[in-house]
This record gives structure tokens, C-alpha cells and sequence, in this order.
């Protein structure tokens, strides 16, 4: 008689981890990739450096102007007087130039049609914007930290030199002022790259970033105040980043962080969309 020895299943941890081990590999293929496309593209190069110095360079030439006159001001002025507000006057400017990297980010491949290459090469559509998204936020984060940190040291080194009010890192709430600027421009840089895959072309990206992060909240803060109005002005990026750094509309701070995760996550779902359902 010949004994059958029973083959006892191993269970899913094998699969399970092979399945792992795959999607991890895909993940860092596509980043690679992202990458090397980042890195040659000379306009992903001089895009940030060109932001970053030219916000740096209005920002000491704003605080050098105004510390300049502080003799000269009366009391009502000198109370009215804010060394944060007046260091970061360039935030405008800051988050157009991060929203056309962002842009940038998104829309080179569509006009060179190395996109059909990408998904191609990528059939998983989420996974290569996911990529975009991680290593343009990551390259907008570093150059925001570099901006900001440098914007700061460097303009309350002038007030300080003019004997002008001034403030130092450690100061009640300047590093959480700081820190809200990073994550602003981090914001207004992907709000660029998912605009520019919705858009699919640099010139529509880059026009439809400008629309939202500043066009349409000025058009927008000279309408009457109404019922609609005040409910939806207020959460316009522009005005949630300045509610960060200056906490003009009554919104909590922790309101206006929350409405820009809202603006990125909403984006990254009509891209996410977008971009699946679409032909390259």
C-alpha cells in the first residue's frame, strides 16, 4: 500500500511578498525615470534657480527700502511697523514662479510626445504621475527651504544693520511663520503640475496658473462682499497662503493648511482621472 504524503499549502505570504517586492521595483523605475528626465531638461534646471534668486533679490531689495526710511517714520508708523510682512513681500511672485515649475513638471513631455514613450514604458498611469508629483514636490520643497530660510536670514540681517525692528528665528512663532511659506510654495508647485496634466500644454498650464494662484482671487476681492463671496473668496490658494502668514480673513491657521491640502488632493484627483480615461 502506498502512503499518499499530503501537500500542505504554503499560504499567500509568498505571493503576497513577491507582489510587494514588484510594485516596489515598478515605484523606483518610475522615479528613476521621472529623474532623468527632470535633470535633462535645462528649463527644470533654471526654473528654480532663476525663482529662487529672483524672490531672494526682491525680498532684500524691499527690506533694504523700507529699513532705510525707519528714522525717517512717525510713531503710528513705527507701531504699524512688520519685519515678517515686510520679508516676505515676494510670497506672490514666489508661488507663480513654483506653479510654472510645476507646470514645467507635467507639460514637457506632452509637446515633445515622449509621453506615448512613458505610458508605454509605464502602462500604470497612476504610478507615473504619482512619480511626477513625488520628485516635483520634493524639488519645490528644497528650493522653497532654500528661498525662505535665505529670504529671512538674509533681509533681517538688513533691518538689523539699519536699526530697524527685527526678528530672530527663535522669536514667538517666526519658524511656524516660515515653515507655512515652504509648505505655500510646495502647494502652488503642484497645484502647476496636476493643472498641467488636466491642461496637457505648457502654455494652458502655465496661463491656468496664473488664473487660479492670482488672477481670479484679485478679480474675485473686488466683488461686494456677499453671501457667496465670503464663503468661497477666502479659500482661494492665494488667500489661504496669506492667511498663514498674516491672519487677515479669520481663518485658523490650521483651516488654511487644510484648504490648500484640499486644493492639491482635488487636483491630483481630476489628474489622476484625467489622465486614465485620456489618450496620450
Amino acid at each position: 500500500m502506498i502512503s499518499q504524503t499530503a501537500v500542505i499549502p504554503e499560504g499567500d505570504s509568498a505571493p503576497t511578498a513577491a507582489g510587494r517586492t514588484g510594485a516596489f521595483r515598478r515605484a523606483r523605475a518610475a522615479l528613476a525615470t521621472e529623474w532623468i528626465k527632470l535633470r535633462s531638461l535645462r528649463s527644470m534646471l533654471l526654473t528654480p534657480v532663476l525663482g529662487a534668486a529672483a524672490s531672494i533679490l526682491v525680498s532684500a531689495s524691499a527690506v533694504r527700502y523700507n529699513a532705510a526710511g525707519w528714522a525717517q517714520l512717525d510713531a503710528v508708523q513705527k507701531a504699524r511697523f512688520e519685519p515678517l510682512y515686510i520679508n516676505f513681500n515676494f510670497v506672490a511672485l514666489g508661488i507663480l514662479l513654483f506653479g510654472v515649475l510645476g507646470a514645467l513638471v507635467a507639460t514637457n513631455e506632452y509637446g515633445s510626445g515622449l509621453i506615448r514613450t512613458t505610458l508605454t514604458a509605464t502602462p500604470q498611469r497612476g504610478l507615473v504621475l504619482a512619480a511626477k508629483a513625488v520628485l516635483g514636490g520634493l524639488v519645490a520643497f528644497t528650493m522653497a527651504v532654500v528661498t525662505t530660510f535665505t529670504a529671512f536670514f538674509a533681509g533681517q540681517a538688513l533691518l538689523s544693520g539699519h536699526r530697524a525692528p527685527h526678528l530672530s528665528l527663535g522669536d514667538h512663532h517666526v519658524l511656524l511663520h516660515l515653515l507655512g511659506i515652504v509648505y505655500y510654495m510646495t502647494a502652488a508647485a503642484l497645484i502647476g503640475l496636476f493643472l498641467g496634466v488636466l491642461v496637457r500644454s505648457a502654455a494652458a498650464a502655465i496661463t491656468s496658473v496664473f488664473g487660479l494662484l492670482l488672477v481670479v482671487p484679485l478679480l474675485a476681492g473686488k466683488i461686494t462682499p456677499d453671501a457667496v463671496t465670503r464663503h468661497t473668496v477666502p479659500y482661494f490658494p492665494l488667500n489661504l497662503g496669506d492667511e498663514m502668514m498674516h491672519h487677515h480673513a479669520g481663518l485658523s491657521p490650521g483651516s488654511a493648511v487644510a484648504g490648500l491640502a484640499a486644493w492639491v488632493l482635488v487636483l491630483a484627483a481630476a489628474a489622476a482621472v484625467c489622465l486614465r480615461v485620456r489618450d496620450a
